[in-house]
């Protein structure tokens, strides 16, 4: 299977090279780290784990005129950089048979679904881990399970044929046909760990640990919950704020992403998981004020 993946970073790294290990042509693509692509093109991407590190050859660019038609165009930059990555490939996208996206949040469909057809579309969520540790080296961080579907419908041959290639690169995965449910579930969680983590500067762990920061969790939590409810899905709040809390227990020394970017000092997500629930909220008449709090402070 050819594979174009849009966004090199640490999760697009991971999931480019795991693919490339099991024998499926893979093309990163990423214009702006550009020793991160030549390290690549000279000496392979290093996956370092626990138990040891692999070295994967694999095909990596900058320049979009470079990169030919595929099976599979696969889009993993942050969510606020959506609209200017899909509008530099257009013409990839738009000859491409299927576009999966396996980003944060809530909002980049609509960017993504103004040059892509919908029946080509899929979506999906993700709880791999990764870090880019240098040039030409990704830790795979956390082994965790990804869901991916059509963004309307049930799966099809076609949408099995990508889930058979992900577990058959050691990335479990699983089809689905409530894709937008799952988007939904994930954007709760991301809502209530990621603007915390990334205010108080602390790892997951410690908002269980907190007593303060664990009532904030689950009230953001329930904020949420509402606007989702509102928006259609039966979710239980209790059961909402124990997965939440869960993810917490099983992440407890992870440094999410909002974090890491905001010691870099990097732009965040946050305009499309806080954010998009604020947005949300406000059209379907539901108060945010929690949410709308977290987007101010974070995008300080």
């Amino acid at each position: 299977m050819k594979i174009v993946i849009i966004g090199a970073g640490a999760l697009g790294s991971l999931f480019g090279g795991l693919l490339a290990r099991s024998g499926h042509s893979v093309s990163l693509y990423n214009p702006s780290n550009l020793e991160h692509i030549q390290t690549i093109r000279k000496s392979g991407l290093v996956i370092e784990t626990n138990e040891g590190e692999q070295r994967v050859s694999l095909s990596a660019t900058s320049q979009a005129s470079e990169l030919e038609r595929s099976d599979l165009v696969a889009i993993f930059v942050k969510a606020h950089h959506t609209a200017k990555a899909i509008q530099g490939t257009r013409s990839l996208l738009q000859r491409a048979p299927l576009v999966m996206s396996l980003q944060n949040g809530f909002g980049v469909e609509t960017e993504i679904l103004g040059i892509v057809p919908r029946e080509n579309f899929l979506r999906g969520t993700t709880s791999q881990g990764a870090t880019l540790l240098a040039p030409g080296r990704v830790r795979w961080a956390g082994k965790g399970v990804t869901h991916l579907g059509r963004w309307q419908g049930q799966p099809t041959p076609a949408v099995q044929s990508i889930v058979d290639a992900l577990n058959q690169s050691s990335l479990e995965t699983h089809a689905a046909g409530n894709v937008i449910e799952l988007v939904w579930i994930k954007l709760i969680v991301n809502s209530a760990i990621n603007a915390l983590t990334a205010l108080f500067d602390v790892p997951n762990g410690v908002l269980l640990k907190d007593p303060g920061l664990r009532e904030i969790l689950r009230a953001i939590t329930r904020e949420s919950v509402a606007v989702a409810r509102a928006y259609g899905f039966a979710f239980s709040e209790s059961e909402m704020i124990a997965r939440v809390e869960q993810v917490c227990q099983q992440t407890a020394e992870n440094i999410s992403s909002m974090l890491q970017d905001v010691r870099r000092k990097r732009p965040t997500e946050i305009e499309f998981i806080n954010g998009a629930i604020a947005l949300e909220g406000k059209r379907l008449g539901v108060s945010t004020p929690l949410n709308q709090l977290l987007l101010r402070l974070v995008q300080k």
